[in-house]
């Protein structure tokens, strides 16, 4: 049985706000598993959310990534540094304040991230085949909502959030 409701003659925000509440835990659900399957042995989940917001974030620091993973400075070092071991990402100590480092994915970690998400687009794409050419364009009518309310003038990224 679907969890959208039965629409309603005109649907309110209200309305709206409880579907998406119901639907996008278990959109994540799937998108989370596909991720965990397309990552395999390459990197933990933690680190390829850190390898991600590094990726968007271009020059960040490591405090920026603990504040974003919401884990301790160390515990994000400790990422930071086992993916930099890995050559994912690289290091530079910044011109402006050489106690601060800054981070960047580099070539190979570029190439780790698209590979995932190239997976996780392809397991979305099966998920989505039963659907017909008009539920598809409403589905893009309404993420394009849904980014526009929500993205803040970011692209949209496939497992972006993890």
């Amino acid at each position: 049985m679907p969890v959208v409701a039965k629409r309603a003659s005109r649907p309110d925000a209200a309305t709206c706000a409880a579907q998406i509440i119901a639907v996008v835990p278990g959109v994540m659900d799937a998108l989370r598993a596909s991720m965990r399957r397309n990552i395999g042995d390459a990197l933990s989940v933690p680190q390829f959310r850190c390898l991600g917001f590094i990726a968007r974030n271009p020059g960040c620091s490591v405090s920026d990534v603990a504040a974003f993973l919401g884990v301790t400075l160390p515990t994000a070092s400790a990422m930071v540094d086992r993916l930099v071991r890995a050559a994912h990402v690289v290091a530079i100590t910044s011109a402006a304040d050489r106690r601060r480092s800054e981070l960047r994915v580099n070539a190979p970690g570029k190439a780790l991230l698209d590979r995932i998400r190239a997976g996780a687009r392809h397991d979305m794409a099966a998920a989505l085949r039963g659907a017909d050419a008009d539920e598809l364009t409403a589905l893009l009518q309404a993420l394009d909502l849904l980014h526009r309310v929500f993205a803040n003038d970011r692209e949209p990224e496939v497992g972006a959030t993890l």
